[in-house]
């Protein structure tokens, strides 16, 4: 009897969290559905210049996918964005893990690295575009410098809940410096950090299209500004909504690996995804 009524109370409770989901995913597409109407009505009683119905923005995505020009600015703008945030997990995470450990290191580079958050990153991009020229390497570099920081952030945050009663335990079975960063530390700040690279992939690409505005525009921020600048609100729409799903889907993949690397732990749950 007992067992029946667990098997119940489960099966409730599935059914609850279904119909909770399909409850969301209604809003959701409901939400959107009124946006794009009002799109669509205040563009046909709007000038062109400053806003285009909604089907003349679909019409534009399609000549640009068909003509290959999107998928070209895309790919740019991908390719220079996986790199930044690349760059920023092989150099922030080490960096944190080492200051977290070794106090002395972490009086050293602290007023650096808070120096460089509180700077607007957006200022040194004339002197990243003197030393790095105007292609890809300035904005990958301002990538990095905007992305970087979430990542160093979020990094200290998970070794600072690292207590003794984790470390003490390996330090009496006589575990070495590495074994205990390996086995201890690790596993207790993945969730952490990777939090921080959600964190990130939204300033890595407010990073890309900033760089892009005052550098070589090749990526979608190129295409933004290159139909702003001659009103053509339809086309300028495409790659802004490509950025969007951009963001939308890197962030989407993160969480996905996260509970595939750190399935133990859930630091925070994201209920916009």
């Amino acid at each position: 009897m007992a067992v029946s009524m667990t098997t119940a109370a489960a099966a409730g409770e599935a059914a609850l969290r279904r119909a909770a989901k399909r409850r969301n995913l209604a809003i959701r597409a409901g939400s959107v559905i009124a946006l794009l109407l009002a799109w669509e009505i205040c563009g046909m009683l709007t000038s062109r210049i400053f806003l285009s119905p909604f089907h003349e923005t679909v019409a534009a995505f399609w000549h640009l996918s068909s003509d290959g020009t999107l998928l070209a600015a895309t790919w740019n703008s991908f390719s220079v964005l996986i790199a930044g945030l690349a760059i920023s997990v092989v150099l922030g995470v080490p960096l944190r893990l080492l200051m977290g450990r070794h106090i002395r290191l972490d009086w050293a580079l602290s007023p650096y690295v808070n120096g460089l958050y509180a700077t607007p990153t957006v200022a040194l991009l004339p002197l990243l575009s003197l030393w790095l020229g105007l292609y890809v390497a300035p904005k990958v570099a301002l990538v990095v410098l905007l992305a970087i920081f979430p990542i160093i952030k979020n990094t200290y945050a998970g070794v600072a809940t690292v207590g003794d009663e984790l470390l003490e335990p390996a330090s009496s079975m006589q575990a070495s410096a590495f074994q205990i960063a390996r086995y201890v530390i690790a596993p207790a700040t993945v969730p952490f950090v990777m939090a921080g690279l959600r964190l990130s992939v939204g300033r890595g690409i407010v990073g890309h299209v900033v760089g892009e505005f005052f550098t070589a525009q090749t990526g979608l921020g190129g295409l933004v500004i290159r139909y702003a600048s001659s009103f053509r609100t339809a086309e300028m729409f495409v790659p802004i909504f490509v950025l969007v799903a951009l963001g939308y889907g890197l962030t989407a993949l993160v969480v996905v690996l996260q509970e595939r690397i750190a399935p133990w732990k859930e630091t925070e749950r994201d209920v916009g995804l």
